[in-house]
Formats: C-alpha cells, structure tokens, sequence
C-alpha cells in the first residue's frame, strides 16, 4: 500500500486508535481521548470509514501487510504518537509493533499470552490454577489423537470472539464429525479441545493495576445455550446461582494466573464455569470490556464505566474507580437472531425503554448474519428489579414487545 498523498502536522498528544471492520469503540474512545486534551489519529483498513469524522485525522493501512509495511504506512503519513489505544483483539501484536517502531513504552504489559488460549492454559498449569483436562494442535493431531473422556469443548486455540466456530462434544463419533468439518474450512487452524464443565456459567469484570487484579462486577448465566455454547436469556448482576465464596475462590486463582502471565494495565473480562461448590474452571480470558451492554450495566450497578477505565489504563494513567457504589441488581438480555440474512426489527429502542423495569436497550436493524456459527446478537436490553423473580418479569415485558424478522 503507497503513502497517504498528504502529510498530517505534528501534534505532542498525538493517539493512534486502531480499528478493524469498524470494531474498536471508535466512536466511545475518540471523544474521551479528546476530552483528555489528545489528537486523535484513527488507523483503519476502510477508505470510506464512517468513523474518520469522529477523530482529527484518519491513515489508511492494510491489515494483511506485514508489521513493517503498516508501521512505514503510519510514519510516512507524518505521525509520531505519544500512545497508541487498541480495543480490538486481533489487533494486540499490531499495537506492540508500533509501540516498539515509535519507541513507546507500553502501559499494558502481557496481551500477548491472551492471544493464544493453549499459552495461558499452560501457565495456568504451570502456576497450579484451575486445574483441567485439555490439550491443543492441529486438526490432523488431534483426530490423530482423540479425547478419552467426554463432553469435551472444541475452540480456535488463536483468535476466536462471539463463541465462533466452538463446540460441544458428548462422543467420539460427534468428535469425529466436528474434526471434519472443521478440516474442510480452517483446516491449517489450531485447535484447543478442553473438558466440558457442566455448572453455571458467569463471568467477572475487572482491572489489573501495578499487579494486582481489582474485581469490579460479576454476573452469573442461569439461561446460558448448553449445546451451542451461545449466551441466552439474562445474565444477573449480583449472581443468582454462583455462591460467593466460590467466586471469591476464583478471583484469588485468578489473581495467581495473572502474576504468573505478568499481566498489568489492562481491563479483564473473565468468563469461567462451575463445575461443581468447590471448583470453578476457567473459560477464557479477553483483555477488553465485556461487549454490548456489559458496560452500562457495569456503570449503573457499581458506578465505574470500564471503557474510560481502559482508556486511561491504555496511556498509563490511573483509571477512576473513586465514585463506586453498588446500585440494585441487574440483568442484560441479549436478542440472537438464529438464521442467516438481514434482520429487519420494527421495534425501536423507545418502545423497549417505554417498558416498566428497562434502563437500556441497543438495536442493530439492519445486522447482517452471515454465519450461525457465531454469536449473533442485533439486540439487548438491560432491566433492574429486586430480585432475580422480578428481573424476570421485566425481561419477558421487553422482549414481548420484540418484533422482527430476518430476510
């Protein structure tokens, strides 16, 4: 890919955002880099980005070059950055290889061991946390080599994101035929197969500063899609099936895995499973806020908004967490759609909040589903109640009112 045709000034608080297939936040972080008084350059693959309006400057880079040409691509466009902001998962090595061409130190240390799920497996291992059968490589390896015991999970062991392409596997003869199937469209791909743990799903949110883990929100899944491994139905806040001393286990475990993948300035969401009272299995780690409504539930239940936390965390300043409080209890809501095409929603986000007990909603009219292999929400609402009885009760209010259909 050439130069950009114009050279863009130098600014001393300049920040580089990344972004790929309009993912990132862009629209979220652009503002409160500006507020704290940055430049924002926006880096993307996309000519035509819809999101180059929100920032000061806009360089266009093809992510399928190597390092060095999207790192000449920056430069020649006359940027020298101060910080480089980064959302996007498979965007993590790219940003390290910025930050080292400009010389940047960088605020979030470790990312790179979330990249590869059998990596931090290993270290789990080796720090002796959450201890659990599995074992990864190849398609060709691992028929060569099937499991003994089952359900087993099968998952990308690289990349991944919205449960694409994970299965749940009770036998050696769905064993086989999801190894097929799999050989026939990522066949060079690695793979992790892990032990199915059958209790209840949750996950926690939180930060790593100087070190140290700090737990910000927890919820649990009581209504979580066991077969295709998709979430489904409402994720409360407090947790309504998780014991706390179980979660307390688990975040001390956690705690351990994170000193020893030396992990520091960067917002976790953790998704684990219960696999029985006393032992609680990690699912997988994702050094990003949880996606759609995880952080406005996150900011009306406890007061912190993880975004602006991993914003400051990104440019090595200390997130604000000093107005924390915790708010009566929560449930997100998420509204899949189940087949491929276009989904067109006749409900609007104001109808949806018209609905006793609804605080938030979010509607994608329009989502394109190209694949069911994936998650696939275009819609969720967040709704507040007393308890687990009543957040019930509000949550079938809001989706009774749902109406779409997928063309």
């Amino acid at each position: 890919m050439g130069p950009p045709t114009q050279t863009m000034c130098s600014h001393p608080r300049t920040a580089l955002l990344l972004s790929a297939e309009l993912a990132g936040g862009v629209a979220r972080l652009s503002a409160a880099l500006r507020r704290r008084g940055w430049r924002v350059v926006l880096v993307s693959e996309m000519d035509d980005d819809p999101n180059a309006v929100r920032c000061d400057d806009h360089v266009v880079v093809d992510w399928n070059a190597s390092d060095e040409d999207v790192t000449a691509t920056v430069a020649q466009a006359g940027i020298r950055p101060a910080a480089i902001v980064n959302m996007v998962e498979s965007l993590i090595l790219r940003r390290a290889a910025l930050l080292d061409h400009f010389g940047l130190a960088d605020p979030s240390s470790g990312l790179a061991w979330l990249m590869d799920k059998a990596a931090v497996r290993r270290a789990a291992d080796a720090a002796r946390v959450f201890p659990l059968r599995w074992t990864d490589g190849s398609i060709a390896e691992l028929r060569a080599a099937p499991p003994s015991r089952y359900p087993v999970v099968v998952k990308p062991a690289v990349g991944g994101g919205a449960s694409r392409d994970v299965h749940l596997v009770r036998s050696r003869d769905e064993f086989d035929q999801v190894m097929a199937r799999l050989r026939d469209v990522r066949g060079s791909d690695r793979f992790l197969v892990e032990e199915y743990l059958t209790g209840r799903e949750f996950s926690v949110d939180g930060y790593v500063r100087d070190g140290e883990f700090v737990s910000v929100f927890v919820a649990d899944k009581p209504d979580h899609d066991s077969d295709r491994l998709h979430d489904r139905g409402l994720r409360i806040s407090p947790p309504a099936g998780v014991p706390a001393d179980s979660i307390a286990r688990f975040v001390g475990e956690l705690q351990i895995l994170v000193s020893q993948l030396s992990l520091d300035g960067v917002w976790l969401h953790i998704e684990g499973r219960m696999a029985d009272r006393e032992r609680a299995g990690l699912i997988e780690i994702n050094p990003r806020p949880g996606g759609g409504l995880y952080p406005a539930a996150i900011r009306h239940r406890t007061g912190v908004d993880p975004v602006e936390a991993a914003l400051d965390l990104a440019i090595g300043s200390a997130p604000d967490t000093g107005h924390s409080r915790l708010g009566a209890p929560v449930a997100i809501v998420p509204v899949e759609a189940d087949a491929p095409g276009i989904v067109r929603c006749r409900t609007t986000v104001a109808d949806l909040l018209a609905v006793d007990g609804v605080v938030d909603a979010y509607i994608i009219d329009g989502y394109r589903v190209t694949s069911v292999a994936k998650e696939n929400f275009f819609a969720a609402v967040m709704v507040t109640g007393h308890d687990e009885e009543e957040l019930r009760k509000h949550a079938s209010a809001a989706l009774s009112v749902m109406d779409y259909q997928i063309l």
